[in-house]
């Protein structure tokens, strides 16, 4: 499962598989067999799916509080 979310694109990612990688990500950072090229490496793809998750959660935090002003639901895509 791990393989398939490292070459899955950031993009197509669903929160949970996200959360799932950063999960495993964390994992291997705390690994001592973990070298340091690849804690370097982890650490820069970690970031990205941070970014990309908080991101995400913001967008859906605006649409609900569009639909609770104004009870109709928009579209932000």
């Amino acid at each position: 499962m791990e393989e398939n979310m490292e070459k899955k694109d950031e993009k197509e990612m669903t929160l949970e598989e996200v959360f799932a990688r950063l999960e495993e990500i964390t994992k291997k950072l705390e690994s001592p067999q973990t070298t340091l090229e690849e804690s370097f490496a982890l650490y820069k793809e970690g970031s990205a799916l941070l970014k990309k998750a908080d991101e995400r959660i913001s967008l859906v935090d605006r649409q609900v509080k569009e639909i609770a002003e104004d009870g109709s639901t928009t579209d932000f895509q």
